[in-house]
């Protein structure tokens, strides 16, 4: 098995589940023997949360990622270190916005 980490676009179905956001993107963080056993994998995990995707913007092998500040580097390596103990796809926080013109302006 290898650990691989994606980021992910989603929009979101029931958008008052989400504070009435719209869409958003997420890091997920799992394990799998390939890309192609990575990918059915995430869009489960997202569809259980009522999430769908609009973009899968990489799927990657994570190892020794290098972060832009300390803290993210421990954040993400946490996850990724749970990611490897489990089978279970690790969720980040889910960055949410409330419309889509919101997300075009970033």
């Amino acid at each position: 098995m290898n650990l691989y980490w994606t980021s992910v676009e989603v929009d979101i179905v029931n958008p008052s589940a989400y504070e009435d956001c719209v869409g958003g993107f997420v890091y997920l963080f799992l394990n799998a023997h390939d890309v192609r056993e990575a990918i059915p994998k995430i869009e489960a995990a997202l569809a259980e949360e009522d999430l769908r995707i609009n973009q899968i913007e990489f799927v990657a092998l994570y190892d020794e990622v290098p972060w832009d500040t300390e803290e993210e580097q421990i954040l993400y390596d946490s996850l990724a270190k749970q990611a490897s103990e489990s089978e279970e796809v690790i969720w980040d926080e889910i960055f949410a916005y409330e419309s889509k013109d919101e997300q075009e302006d970033e």
